[in-house]
Order: C-alpha cells, then structure tokens, then sequence
C-alpha cells in the first residue's frame, strides 16, 4: 500500500507539469502529511481531503500583475464575470483585459487560455489519488465513507468547472456524441483521448449518486465550511444538471441541498460579503497566512489593498443596464444599494447631480470609468456613499482610500486641519475642494468605477483576507426556479421567486406564467448572484447572445462598458463560446492531437 501512494502522490504532485506539458505551473502538495499516514490512518486522509480543498483557496503563482491563481475565487471571477454582459472590470492590467475583450476564448497558448484547465484537472487528480487508497484504510468506517464522499463531490466538482469552460452547451452536444475533456477516474497524467459529452456527463453523475449515498450512510457531518458535504454535492449536482436540462432532476437536487440553509435577510445581504452567513453551503477558510497579496480579496474586493490603487486590479462594477433595469422595477430593493450609480449621487447632499451628469467627461474619466478624483463635488458624494455602505466592523473608509482611514491621511496631509467628511461639512464647497485635493494629494491612484462594487469586503489589515461563496442558498432557490419553469410547473418557480425577492425588497409578487416567468427568473439570477462567478456560465447555459454596450458622451441612454469592452457575442462564437484546449496539453497529449486533426 505504501508504494502505491507514493506512486499516486508523486503523481499527483507532478499534474501542473506533466497533465499539460513540463512548463505547466507547479502545483501544491495534497498536503503536508506522509504517504504512511494517508494510506494507514482515518486522520491520514482526513488530512488528504483538506489538501484538495484548500487548493480552491490558494495561491498558485506570484505574478502580481496577473493576480494569478488563487482558486475557486479566481476562476469564478475571471471566467464567470469578466467576460459577462453583466460585469465591468475596468482597472484590469495587460491580458487580463482580454478576458473582458473574450480575447482568451480562441486561444490555446498563454496562462488564462490554461488555468482553467490546471485548475480542474489539479482537483481531479488529488481526489483521483485519495479515491484510490480509501478503501485500503483502517479506521471508523463512517468516516471513511464520508471522506470517500467528499473526495467522489470534489472530483465531480473539477469535472464541471471544466465542462462549463471546455466542454459544449447541450444544444452543441451532438447528441452527447461531441468531444470534450480527458476523463480520468485513476492518478496519473499519461496521454489519454478526449470522451464524450455523454461520458463525462456519466461519470459526473455516478460520482454524485455514490456520494450521496455514502455522506446518508456514514451518518457524518463536517467540521469545517470548506468541506463538501450532502448538502454541497446536491447543489453542485444542481448545477451540472442545469447544463445538462435534466429539469426534475436539477429542481429536486437544488430544492434538498438549500433545506437549513434560510434565504438571508436583506440586512445580511448587505452587511459584506466577506464572512460566512448562515445562507452559504460552501465557501473557503479565512486564514491570514494562506495568500497574502495574492489573496482574491487583496485585489477584487472593493476595500481590498489593491482593488483602487492599480491598474491590475479592481473590484468590479454592475452593468448599468442591469442595475436599471432591476431599480425601476422596485427602487427598494436592497441589492440595489450596493453599487455606485446616479441615484446614490444625492444620497445624503444635494449636490444637484442629475442622471445625465453621469455621462458628462467632466465627472467621469472616460477612459477608465472612474468617478473619483475628477470633480470634487462627485468625490465628495461618493465618499459619503462609501461610508454610509461600509458594514459593521470594517473602515468606513477602506473602500476609498486602500485600508487607509480619511482622518490619518488628513492629520498628516494638513496637520488635522479636516475632519472625516459628513453631511453637514461635504455641503462647505471650500471643505469639498479641500477634501478632494487631500485625496488626491494622498492617494492619486484611488478610483471608484461608475457602476461600483461594495458587495464583496476583505480584511485589508490582513492584505485583503476574505470568505468568499462558492454556493450558497440564493443560487439554490433560482436554480429551483428556473427548473420548475422548464417543467410548466410556474407555480413552485413563482414561490421561489417570492421567497428570493421578499427578503431582498417589500411588496414583491410574481405571478407571470410561461416565458416571460422565465425571462423573469434569469433577470433576477443575474442581480441576485452578481459577482459570484454564475453570469457568463448561465448566459451559455441559456444558448442567448450576450451584448455589452459602451458609454458613450451625453448619452444617458449609453452602458458603462469602456470601447475596448464593446461586443455581441451569438451562440455560435468561438465553437459555442468554449475555450480552446491548451496547446500545452495537445502537445504533451498527442492522442488528442490525432483526434483533432482527423
């Protein structure tokens, strides 16, 4: 036994390099424990399951610029948003620009072209070397189906980030006869031929049913909210079958997996996404030590140390489109509170902004979005929203200033000549012009997009340390919705969309029926999960064309997209808006090569 997994270890260590080609990145241990004590010992691996989680939350790269891998945070944001119709990243560095651009899509060479496909495969093959040993260990036998459990979800969660990137819609399946990902069941990274649509979905499901039954026999719970447990394999079981359109099937799973955990409140909601909530099933440790600068937070928080002051980083803004359209349907809506847009622009001071003024060059820099620092009277109104947004027990001005607090910078800017701003004080125009001139003398790279984040907060003490979902209820009950909807069955989907909305809003109902329920569901995803990784894979799951409009000087009728950004992608773009196989992997894997090239 022994032999055996150092043989498996070794190769699981040996995935960034050899699952693609020798100049894959390095990838992280399964975790710091022997071979001895994975294959002899229930504790062994126990400690072999939290490697492959904590792999969801660490660093795997250094380049700063590139913010390069941090996990299930990451991959979230890099390929669930930036390339969305609904999110706007404009203080992106270099390439990873092109990932709004949809540049990455048709490529197969280059970091961003790869991670995705690293990342899956890494998770596939630390779970594929425990799989292997934990019928061999000694021990409770409960426990050693509920780690057999966990290992079996995360392997099937791998296998679906990868289908949601590589893999074909299900209107593009051919049947499920279409080509699509290496299926590996084993440890090891030797050549192997791409399977079927309908051979990785197979497999995907047998992982999820031999879970569940062994989390329902084993009688176990986790300790920790980084586990998978029934609860997770049930959501993400949700998930894939969504893309696959088994509606019964998607609907009961979603419904089961979301049973304890309540819909948060609408205080919840905007009290910062940074810590867990009851309403989150599965997220990742918050642990100061694990990534440091590299942290997802540190650079896409909207507090986080580098999410305002560099141009490889930014928190990210809404589609004003988007938001628009969810405010004039209910200006109460407390999802609506959480970005930085024209109705907040008066929150506390008028200053006689109008709606049009956000189209205006002379307080929005058109060439990055950012409204701070440009005319005072905006800057100052904008900090007063940031303060007024800051949850419980974060810096109230943390958003603005990169973990800096306005009366430090101003006691050393003008001697404390200026106190922090309020609503009585940001009315003083000579205060105003003070204040935006100590800004800018302080921080000139600090920006605030039009469209603005404040739903994600990290701890920028910590260099922007943070919990972040990977899912959570209020995906469930959509998905739920949408399921139910499929199945004319409007009436369970119009009950999930009540339950959703009125902890988000009062006075909300939804009686449509047909396809203007579901027209109202994906509207409502798209609000609901914002910034959480969903948009880009749900517009592919809904086979639509995905638009995204640029501003465009005096006209409020214009979006909040930068030029560089502007596009309308139909179904049909880059062979059903999936990325190219890494080059790295058809040059090491020349299986697939003999298959492509036929």
């Amino acid at each position: 036994m022994n032999k055996i997994i150092k043989r498996l270890l070794a190769s699981t260590l040996a995935v960034g390099m050899t699952a693609c080609s020798s100049d894959y990145l390095e990838q992280p241990p399964i975790d710091l424990v022997s071979d001895d004590a994975i294959g002899n010992s229930v504790e062994g691996a126990r400690a072999a399951l939290y490697g492959i989680c904590e792999s969801m939350f660490i660093s795997y790269g250094a380049d700063y610029t590139e913010r390069f891998g941090n996990g299930e945070a990451y991959f979230q944001t890099f390929y669930g948003d930036a390339p969305s119709p609904d999110a706007a990243f404009t203080f992106l560095y270099g390439s990873q620009k092109e990932f709004q651009a949809w540049a990455w899509m048709t490529r197969d060479t280059g970091n961003f072209s790869r991670y995705a496909w690293m990342y899956g495969y890494n998770i596939i093959n630390q779970a594929n070397v425990l799989l292997a040993a934990i019928d061999g260990v000694p021990g409770d036998p409960a426990e050693v189906k509920f780690i057999k459990a966990q290992a079996l979800t995360m392997r099937a969660h791998g296998y679906i980030r990868l289908m949601q990137v590589y893999g074909p819609r299900y209107e593009d399946r051919d049947n499920g006869n279409a080509l699509c990902l290496v299926l590996r069941t084993t440890p090891g990274s030797d050549p192997a031929p791409l399977v079927t649509y309908n051979e990785v979905m197979a497999q995907i499901y047998k992982d999820f049913e031999d879970a569940i039954a062994l989390y329902n026999e084993s009688g176990k719970s986790r300790t920790k909210g980084f586990e998978p447990d029934i609860n997770v394999a049930k959501g993400l079981y949700s998930r894939i079958l969504l893309m696959n359109h088994d509606w019964a099937k998607a609907e009961q799973m979603a419904r089961e997996a979301r049973e304890g955990y309540p819909i948060m409140s609408a205080a919840d909601y905007i009290a910062g996404f940074g810590t867990a909530n009851s309403e989150w099933l599965w997220y990742n440790d918050y642990n100061k030590t694990y990534n440091g600068y590299n942290s997802w937070g540190a650079s896409y928080s909207c507090n986080g140390a580098y999410a305002t002051a560099y141009d490889w980083a930014g928190g990210g803004a809404i589609s004003w489109k988007l938001y628009k359209e969810i405010f004039n349907r209910n200006q109460g809506d407390v999802r609506c509170e959480l970005y930085w847009t024209p109705d907040k622009a008066n929150l506390h001071v008028d200053y006689g902004f109008e709606e049009k003024d956000f189209w205006d060059s002379g307080v929005v820099y058109p060439e990055r979005m950012n409204m701070f620092l440009v005319d005072p009277y905006m800057t100052a109104s904008i900090a007063l929203w940031a303060m007024d947004i800051t949850p419980e027990g974060y810096d109230k001005t943390s958003m603005l200033l990169d973990g800096y607090s306005i009366p430090d910078i101003v006691s050393a800017v003008t001697g404390g000549a200026l106190e922090a701003p309020d609503a009585v004080n940001c009315q003083n125009p000579q205060y105003v012009q003070t204040l935006a001139s100590v800004f800018a003398g302080a921080l000139g790279a600090t920006r605030v997009q039009f469209g603005q984040q404040a739903k994600f907060w990290s701890d920028a003490a910590a260099m922007g340390d943070a919990q972040h979902p990977f899912l959570r209820a209020g995906e469930l009950i959509l998905t739920e919705a949408e399921a139910a909807a499929e199945q004319n069955k409007d009436d369970v989907a119009q009950n999930c969309l009540n339950e959703l909305n009125s902890n988000r809003m009062s006075n909300y109902t939804c009686s449509l029926t047909g396809d203007a329920l579901k027209e109202e569901i994906r509207l409502y995803r798209r609000m609901e999960l914002w910034g959480e990784g969903d948009s880009w894979f749900s517009f592919k799951r809904w086979n639509v064309t995905a638009k995204r409009e640029i501003w465009k000087e005096n006209d409020p009728t214009s979006n909040n997209f930068l030029p560089a950004y502007e596009g309308t992608y139909d179904p049909s773009y880059s062979n059903g808006w999936r990325y190219e196989i890494p080059k790295s992997e058809k040059d090491y894997n020349n299986i697939i090569n003999s298959q492509l090239n036929k």
